[in-house]
């Protein structure tokens, strides 16, 4: 307790993480994590020699590895409004009425589905973390006059887990492309977000599904292109 009477109790007292920095995440024992996103594989999708190959990939990555590595998937609510905001601005684009109509029956579609439905979606990521031996805090005699506990040397110790971490990300990445699963590093901002979500799992709207226009030329759209000069 601070000599100066009781200091404000905050959030983040409460948590691990000491700051989020240069896509890093550093937590107030000094250990320091890597985030990385996954695309994912439907392996009962797979023929049984498909299925025998991305084992045996991954018992390699296994064997691999001479460093901890963490897989972790997360099931999030998905807000699908931005989903529905671009069929809207395909629709309005179509000037076939047939088109027109099949699109506004499956935005219909969409629509109660997520009234009476929650939509979730699964994020996968694999986490690597490296340990500082070399963590400096806040010296305790100012702590006692308010000051709070934190680690004063945090980029010195980023800038070591660099030199650690980065070899683990790009060999985690380049075995895992054996298996056509791809990854991709999360950025300071996604890292936020992603423990945000985690502390407040039932805060509506935080994971928008990320579609982009091309993507939503889906059947329903291209085969009855073919039909409009009949």
């Amino acid at each position: 307790m601070a000599l100066l009477g009781p200091k404000a109790q905050s959030t983040q007292d409460h948590l691990d993480i000491e700051d989020i920095k240069d896509d890093l995440a550093v937590c107030k024992n000094g250990q320091v994590s890597l985030v990385l996103e996954t695309t994912a594989v439907n392996f009962d999708l797979l023929s049984e020699r498909e299925q025998e190959a991305k084992i045996l990939a991954f018992a390699q990555l296994l064997n691999s590895l001479n460093f901890y590595m963490q897989i972790l998937v997360r099931t999030e609510r998905t807000d699908v409004t931005r989903y529905i905001e671009a069929l809207v601005t395909q629709r309005n684009k179509q000037t076939n009425n047939s088109l027109q109509r099949q699109m506004d029956i499956y935005i219909e579609f969409i629509k109660n589905l997520t009234v009476n439905n929650e939509v979730l979606d699964k994020r996968f990521f694999v986490v690597i973390s490296s340990m500082s031996s070399s963590v400096i805090k806040t010296n305790p005699f100012k702590q006692l006059f308010g000051k709070e506990e934190r680690i004063i040397n945090i980029n010195p110790i980023i800038e070591r887990a660099k030199g650690t971490l980065y070899p683990r990300r790009d060999h985690i990445i380049k075995q895992l492309q054996k298996m056509n699963i791809f990854a991709r590093q999360l950025t300071t901002d996604e890292l936020i977000k992603l423990f945000y979500s985690s502390y407040n799992p039932d805060t509506p709207g935080l994971q928008k599904l990320q579609i982009k226009s091309s993507e939503i030329q889906a059947p329903i759209i291209q085969p009855s292109l073919k039909t409009t000069n009949v």
